[in-house]
């Protein structure tokens, strides 16, 4: 009886994590879905608000127009700012610190403070910013109130909005910037000469195989929030989960989808340049013909099978009469699983 009871517990567990959500989604870097659930309805953002504010800053730095080691003074409007780490009035940082602050530890008056410095001193202006870039970026459910994405009760204004597949659009944007990936992948680091240590939020970091970012949330109406980066063997997931209820579900969830991403997918040749494809005829005699380079794609492991991917050729309707290795003698495309793949048709030299 006690087993069974134990077994109960556990199978409860295990639904309770695994449907503690509003919104899931797991992509990968190419515009791939393969789990979406509600995942266009717009909620709360929470702290997953501060990715753009981490964006725009790191795209001034690009630019040129500030430096990481640029000091930032902490202004008594940044030091009010709550649930952070302890910043007074007066007291520098440099930008690279409160860019750690911000992605590790999600802290509100660090992301003040950027924006503050970054749009020197018009928040609201860089509010704008942040909305434009959303635009731009073709994320049309993103509505941007603050820079670091407290709820209305703490700041007076509307609340930052959004569904996860934006959210996950613009974590594929995030990817890109290896300044902000080399912050977001640390469970740990520290500011101020060391006298300041930052725990990350993220609690999947370190824990679970090839998880590298990205960013957090929580406050009351939005519940926990997370979008997850990972990476193992050249292949990157990417996970975002709203509106648990519970910060521990949306770990175990996340944590789940990863692992089961990458038991199931890998990328695979769909096409192998050193297989011949087709033929060519050359004074009666029949030459191979060779793809010009691989083609891989994420596939199922579980019902991957090369014989099942077809060819259509064009193959040149002349050709020298002496063949030379390397030459370019046709076209071809690969249709596997309704998925098209071209590429051109090489003679190799045996």
């Amino acid at each position: 009886m006690k087993k069974i009871i134990l077994s109960l517990v556990f199978l409860l567990s295990i639904t309770t994590f695994s449907y503690d959500y509003k919104e899931l989604l797991v992509g990968d870097t190419k515009g791939n879905l393969y789990v979406q659930d509600n995942i266009y309805e717009v909620r709360p953002l929470a702290s997953m608000t501060k990715i753009m504010t981490i964006l725009l800053t790191l795209d001034k730095v690009n630019n040129g127009e500030i430096s990481l080691d640029n000091y930032v003074m902490i202004s008594p409007v940044a030091s009010k700012v709550p649930y952070g780490v302890k910043m007074k009035a007066g007291e520098e940082f440099t930008v690279e610190e409160l860019l750690k602050a911000t992605a590790i530890r999600s802290s509100n008056n660090a992301a003040y403070a950027l924006a503050e410095y970054v749009s020197n001193g018009d928040v609201n202006n860089f509010v704008f910013m942040m909305n434009e870039k959303a635009s731009k970026l073709g994320l049309d459910s993103l509505r941007y109130c603050t820079p670091h994405g407290l709820p209305p009760g703490d700041t007076g204004t509307c609340m930052d909005q959004g569904s996860a597949y934006d959210i996950y659009k613009l974590a594929l944007t995030a990817i890109k910037y290896p300044e902000y990936m080399s912050i977001a992948n640390k469970s740990s680091d520290y500011i101020k000469g060391g006298t300041v240590q930052l725990k990350a939020t993220n609690n999947l970091l370190g824990k679970v195989e090839g998880v590298d970012g990205l960013k957090t949330g929580y406050h009351k109406a939005a519940g926990s929030n997370i979008v997850l980066t990972a990476e193992r063997n050249g292949l990157r997931v990417i996970t975002v989960i709203m509106g648990s209820e519970k910060s521990k579900n949306r770990d175990s969830l996340g944590e789940e989808e990863i692992n089961s991403f990458f038991a199931n997918y890998k990328n695979e040749k769909i096409v192998n340049k050193n297989s011949q494809v087709a033929t060519i005829k050359v004074n009666n005699k029949e030459y191979p013909l060779y793809p010009d380079k691989d083609i891989e794609s994420i596939i199922n492991v579980n019902n991957f099978d090369n014989s099942k991917v077809e060819y259509k050729f064009n193959i040149a309707p002349k050709a020298p009469s002496k063949l030379k290795g390397g030459e370019i003698l046709g076209e071809y495309t690969a249709i596997y699983e309704g998925n098209e793949y071209s590429g051109k048709l090489q003679y190799k030299q045996q």
